[in-house]
């Protein structure tokens, strides 16, 4: 072989690796930004509540800490990754606001299992005590968008979710 066709051949190869290579690079800055671009977005699940909570104007929900949020919900490990909890400052009441980030979207039945059986018992409570909170706890709303899920218990569910879809968007 001659010297211009080992040349020619070299560049070729050179030039195969160096667009391999800006390929890659490509691809993983792209992967880069739409992974930081979803977490950036990603609101905490306190943010929600707090965010329907003021436009609703749901002045009769106080915050739950979240030292006393395991009182309310036994949810079991490696299902959420955050909560955010509000319930009624009057014992007669029974509404509550609640918004959990899931760990994975597979967990959600394990979820839902968990909150049924705490509307459940709480519901036991108001049965024979004052049957409109019962029913308020009968048609209590549980929500899901992607990885987030929203409780809503009261008068108005309905406009709760809208919102809760409308901030997830």
């Amino acid at each position: 072989m001659d010297r211009e066709a080992i040349s020619r051949k070299r560049w070729i190869i050179f030039s195969i690796v160096a667009l391999a290579t800006a390929l890659a690079i490509f691809a993983g800055s792209l992967l880069l930004v739409q992974n930081n671009k979803k977490n950036a977005v990603r609101p905490k699940a306190s943010q929600i509540t707090a965010r329907i909570i003021s436009e609703m104007n749901h002045s009769d929900l106080a915050e739950v800490s979240a030292s006393q949020f395991s009182k309310h919900y036994s949810i079991p490990d490696g299902i959420i990754t955050d909560s955010s909890l509000y319930m009624s400052r009057s014992s007669d009441s029974a509404s509550e606001l609640v918004c959990f980030l899931l760990t994975d979207t597979s967990k959600y039945a394990q979820l839902q299992t968990a909150v049924t059986s705490h509307i459940n018992s709480k519901a036991a409570g108001f049965k024979s005590l004052n049957p409109a909170q019962y029913n308020a706890l009968k048609n209590a709303s549980i929500t899901q968008k992607g990885e987030y899920v929203l409780v809503s218990v009261g008068n108005n569910t309905a406009a709760d979710v809208k919102l809760f879809n409308e901030i997830l968007k």
